[in-house]
């Protein structure tokens, strides 16, 4: 049977159990977006740029479909926690429906105002043209999207997380061998351009789901998704959104942040600014990999611990997590900075591009320790079962950011690099203030929510369009 009890056993040893697998599927989907560059910057830099602006939006997308596969995993965990299973499947259940809803909702936004939110983006000159075929048809396909998180976070609750790591690969393996058929062609088969990453990303991702569905519906795993379960039912509904909503905007206020600074660079330094910032946000995501590992691990051992009431156990959770997080990130930065000349040359040749792309690599890395103990605080919030903490954490971080480099930039006048110190300091600020706040926080767990004894009654019921 998939899935493990975490509420006995040795912490560190069932934390990277259950972080190494999400680490390798974070790699998977950061080399979704590195395939996807390394195939488009052979176009031109406009494309390359075109594809990195729209996914600021479409990381909205990505946030709120987090948002509602949090709230259900950790839901789930605490239901596993108590011994209460069938609890657990309709939460799923739930989750499932919401994710399909709420695809339907953003799809329909970002159809009818994908130029506006192109230009809000920072999608100007060349880039627009470019970006809007790419953006269109992402947007058109965000329910495999939606469906994605929540079946990865519904074998997470259940300490399965080897299972969606097989599935990312096979979708990743996928998505190489399309991504440069269907952007250059291949003998009949036309050329589509930077649309042709969008349909191959796409592919990929049914891909998975195709597969994802047939095991999490199998008698193997220890909670499996009913179709019965899709019928929304209020009171389950009400408590996804009290831990999923707070937790989307969390996720959220980072394409935001991401988006902000963007339109800085942009205004002051031009496509060779916004150039460098996509290459330096896109290979420090491996930094952040471990952290999302670390993170999402203490959620399903924090759901299940604090379900089963074992409160010392998750205090020694979260000193186990945050010591993993800093010391895996700290070793990242370091080969960043070793590694910066090399890695710069993969991605530009343009003298402008590869100056600014060079300053980010010797500058960010200081911050990525404490980013990432900032990203584990709030994902232990998280699993608490309280997400507005992580919300104002990040807030904290990335308004900090902002800030500092707008000052910097149209105050002072600086030069490029004030905005990558400027997200060093934000990431300093925010962790500091993290820690106390969690630290705070784990001398009352005893005033935490246990999940609902009763299950909803037919009378609590709404139809969904789902089932």
């Amino acid at each position: 049977m998939h899935g493990q009890k975490l509420t006995e056993g040795n912490i560190p040893r069932q934390l990277w159990s259950l972080a190494w697998p999400m680490m390798l599927s974070m790699f998977f989907y950061t080399l979704y977006n590195l395939v996807d560059a390394f195939w488009v910057a052979k176009l031109s830099p406009e494309a390359i740029a075109a594809v990195s602006i729209s996914q600021i939006t479409l990381f909205a997308m990505i946030s709120l479909s987090m948002g509602i596969a949090v709230g259900s995993a950790v839901l789930m965990g605490m239901s596993i926690g108590a011994g209460k299973s069938e609890e657990a499947e309709r939460v799923l259940g739930q989750g499932y429906a919401l994710s399909i809803i709420a695809a339907a909702i953003f799809t329909t936004i970002a159809y009818v105002g994908r130029e506006y939110l192109l230009v809000l983006s920072g999608a100007y000159g060349d880039i627009y043209p470019l970006a809007v075929p790419y953006f269109t048809i992402t947007a058109l396909g965000s329910v495999f999207m939606f469906l994605l998180m929540s079946t990865s976070t519904a074998f997470n609750a259940q300490g399965d997380n080897f299972t969606p790591t097989k599935l990312f690969a096979i979708s990743t393996a996928a998505n190489v061998i399309l991504d440069p058929i269907f952007i250059f062609g291949y003998g009949a088969f036309p050329a589509l351009g930077i649309a042709g990453a969008a349909y191959a990303t796409l592919l990929s991702q049914a891909v998975f789901l195709v597969l994802a569905l047939r095991v999490l519906m199998s008698d193997r795993m220890m909670i499996k998704l009913h179709i019965k379960n899709l019928y929304l039912k209020w009171d389950s509904v009400k408590e996804v959104f009290r831990i999923g909503i707070p937790a989307s905007l969390t996720q959220t206020l980072n394409p935001l942040g991401f988006s902000a600074l963007m339109f800085i660079v942009t205004a002051a330094f031009f496509e060779a600014g916004a150039a460098a910032f996509s290459i330096g946000f896109r290979i420090e995501f491996f930094a952040f990999i471990p952290a999302i590992g670390f993170g999402f691990g203490a959620m399903s051992l924090m759901g299940q611990n604090i379900g089963a009431r074992n409160f010392d156990r998750v205090r020694e959770i979260f000193k186990t997590v945050v010591l993993f997080a800093a010391g895996t990130a700290g070793i990242f930065s370091v080969l960043v900075f070793i590694l910066a000349p090399f890695i710069v040359q993969v991605f530009t040749t343009d003298a402008l591009v590869t100056e600014y792309t060079l300053q980010y690599f010797y500058i960010v890395p200081f911050g990525y320790v404490f980013f990432a103990v900032s990203f584990v605080e709030a994902s232990v919030f998280q699993g608490l079962g309280r997400s507005w903490p992580g919300f104002w954490i990040t807030l904290g971080r990335i308004g900090a950011a902002i800030a500092v480099a707008y000052v910097a930039v149209f105050v002072l006048e600086m030069p490029l690099w004030s905005v990558w110190c400027a997200l060093v300091f934000g990431s300093v600020a925010a962790s500091i203030w993290g820690y106390w706040w969690v630290r705070r926080a784990l001398t009352h767990l005893d005033t935490l929510p246990v999940p609902d004894e009763h299950p909803a009654s037919a009378e609590e019921s709404m139809p969904s369009p789902v089932a």
